[in-house]
């Protein structure tokens, strides 16, 4: 759906994938909620687009109408109460590595129906690349890279990442193999 004017959350905004939705999010014209673990996570997202920065759910105070959810969890389930009628939750990632348990009743609303949703259609991936490096090569999406390093150091890569100490994306530089040597 269109999401000119709507309110939209991003939980884990401070990650790779939340940068995107940030910057995706306000290219599309909607007021770009980010939601991030802590203050110091918080850096850089206003410039890509984010009206508002939040840590955690706190100070939400209005009824968003699209969330998208890197976080999962329990934050993923007090999100749901977030949710404008009509709403939509699309569930990109689950970095919380919790289960979200849902409160008795609470997906009984009244009005236009909320939905919640899994995103990871990747049958056709080239018409979104496509659009994301048009984008990057114009200058209007950033790619975020914060950790880069050579092929070798994919060990600490992986550990930076799932330690949370990476705004942004990390890359790693493959190198051709040196002439006369086997690939």
């Amino acid at each position: 759906r269109p999401i000119l004017g709507r309110r939209v959350l991003v939980t884990g905004a401070a990650g790779g994938v939340g940068r995107y939705a940030v910057q995706l999010a306000a290219l599309g014209g909607a007021h770009v909620i980010a939601s991030v673990g802590s203050p110091a996570r918080a850096a850089g997202l206003a410039e890509l687009g984010a009206a508002e920065v939040v840590i955690g759910l706190d100070g939400v105070g209005e009824p968003v109408d699209l969330i998208l959810d890197n976080v999962g969890g329990p934050q993923l389930a007090a999100a749901w109460q977030l949710l404008a009628p009509g709403g939509d939750i699309q569930a990109i990632g689950w970095a919380s590595g919790e289960p979200a348990v849902l409160a008795p009743y609470s997906l009984f609303s009244l009005g236009p129906a909320r939905t919640m949703s899994t995103f990871g259609d990747v049958r056709e991936p080239g018409p979104d690349l496509a659009t994301l490096l048009a984008l990057v090569a114009t200058g209007r999406l950033s790619p975020e890279v914060g950790w880069r390093g050579p092929w070798d150091r994919v060990g600490e890569a992986a550990t930076a990442l799932l330690e949370r100490r990476v705004a942004g994306k990390a890359v790693l530089d493959v190198t051709p193999a040196p002439e006369g040597t086997a690939p």
